[in-house]
């Protein structure tokens, strides 16, 4: 992912030192990173040299770095009204933050008896910062009517390099997870997966909520013989498995 400015704002400098000393001088955790940021105070002001709400529709969303410090790595997103990430995890990271500026769904998940269920859903609000580890599986979108952007930092105290690399996507369509070098999108192209493993079965819950958010992407874009066929399997896993619910039901 290419840097777009050389040049940060005084904020966002700050924002950088403050993590690069922290990272020499103790080791990075979680719980500093998110102080860190509290701290620094950053406004939507400093995002908005990095937006990108005309990005790709094949994309769920706008991604732009703004410092990449080897260790960890600072990135802008860029939201549009009903546009959602993949449900995914963070490779490498060890520690990190998500901070909104707009009022965001944010789905956690867990793997519990071989089941990837809802662990929490909540609504994030403008201004408010997360933690994010890599043992974090979570789902981001935008459920409102105005477009707003987010602040990224990623960080591995064991790296040098590369600390987002070997992200999972979670495919539930496809009953399959994805490693990838890419971002937390739906429907990634080929070069950008390196590999595939199953995937845990989904609850009902879960599996409908993705479908929904996965029908929605799928209707914003021109309707090529790919993406009906993409929609059509959709519909019929839908089918089926919702089938297969309602008899487990009757029994």
């Amino acid at each position: 992912m290419v840097q777009t400015q050389t040049i940060l704002s005084p904020r966002l400098e700050k924002l950088k030192r403050l993590i690069e000393r922290e990272i020499q001088q103790e080791g990075m955790t979680a719980e500093g990173i998110k102080k860190i940021v509290q701290n620094a105070n950053i406004q939507i002001e400093d995002l908005l040299p990095y937006a990108d709400f005309d990005h790709p529709i094949e994309d769920g969303y706008g991604r732009k770095m703004i410092y990449d410090g080897g260790n960890f790595e600072m990135m802008a997103m860029s939201w549009n009204t009903d546009h959602y990430s993949s449900i995914h995890n963070h490779g490498y990271t060890e520690w990190g933050i998500v901070q909104v500026f707009g009022n965001t769904h944010h789905f956690i998940y867990r793997i519990r008896n071989e089941e990837l269920q809802f662990a929490k859903k909540e609504i994030l609000t403008k201004g408010q910062i997360i933690k994010v580890v890599n043992a974090m599986i979570h789902q981001m979108g935008n459920p409102s009517t105005e477009k707003y952007m987010s602040l990224h930092i990623y960080g591995c105290n064991q790296r040098s390099e590369c600390v987002t690399s070997d992200a999972r996507n979670y495919e539930l369509e496809w009953d399959r997870i994805n490693h990838t070098t890419g971002g937390a999108f739906f429907n990634l192209p080929d070069d950008q997966i390196y590999n595939f493993l199953d995937c845990p079965t989904p609850t009902d819950e879960v599996f409908l909520n993705y479908s929904n958010l996965m029908l929605n992407y799928y209707n914003r874009q021109v309707q090529t013989p790919k993406i009906t066929s993409l929609k059509t399997h959709l519909l019929n896993k839908m089918e089926l498995r919702f089938l297969e619910s309602a008899k487990g039901q009757a029994r």
